[in-house]
């Protein structure tokens, strides 16, 4: 909910990239937000020939999908304003993600990040007992507050927000009806919690805004 009111707000008359679009599921659901053009690319063929045929159905007429590397889009420069790196950025070489994110986008242009956070010790002890869920790359470079800082020689970084500490308690439930009352009790906490700083740090993601200045 909170990307889609975040795109909705941002989106309309503007050229978006969709950045790792994977089948193209985002991209088609920003297009209810009115952007000028949708680009998505991804580095898999099969998910861009699925994002094709699924716009394709859907008679959008202004969306575009290409194979392509995050690190080297090939797009133009200052070409695009709105950006969404959703689950990304850990599988990147930032010191060569951000100056490419940087090139591509316009003077005051956006990119919201979406990533899981690497502080909190027990969520990292459940990542390294599920090694067949990622790569060991992956789990080496989950984001944190250096990659945070890092992110500031070269973008404007605002809007940081932690989601998802205590509602994590309600994952075991899932399928039952307890479910959707402890989802809703532990996140009306988190909804508490994650405001207070340091304690926000051990949530199990965090999306940011990078700006283009």
């Amino acid at each position: 909910k909170y990307i889609d009111d975040w795109l909705k707000i941002n989106l309309k008359d503007k050229v978006f990239l969709d950045y790792a679009c994977g089948d193209g599921l985002t991209s088609i659901k920003a297009s209810e937000f009115k952007p000028s053009l949708i680009i998505g690319i991804d580095i898999s063929d099969v998910s861009v020939e699925n994002a094709i045929k699924f716009a394709k159905r859907r008679g959008l007429k202004n969306a575009f999908f290409l194979q392509a590397d995050c690190e080297n889009t090939e797009l133009p420069d200052n070409s695009v304003d709105i950006i969404l790196c959703q689950g990304m950025l850990h599988h990147l070489d930032l010191s060569v993600a951000f100056p490419e994110l940087k090139r591509i986008l316009k003077k005051g242009g956006k990119i919201l990040c979406v990533e899981a956070l690497s502080v909190n010790p027990l969520i990292q002890l459940y990542r390294d007992s599920t090694p067949e869920m990622r790569t060991e790359w992956e789990k080496a470079h989950i984001l944190g507050p250096k990659e945070l800082k890092f992110a500031k020689k070269f973008f404007n970084v605002s809007e940081v927000r932690y989601w998802f500490l205590f509602s994590l308690l309600s994952v075991p439930f899932r399928g039952t009806f307890v479910f959707k009352f402890m989802n809703k009790f532990f996140g009306l906490i988190d909804s508490i919690i994650l405001k207070i700083p340091y304690i926000q740090r051990l949530s199990w993601q965090f999306t940011f805004v990078l700006i283009k200045e």
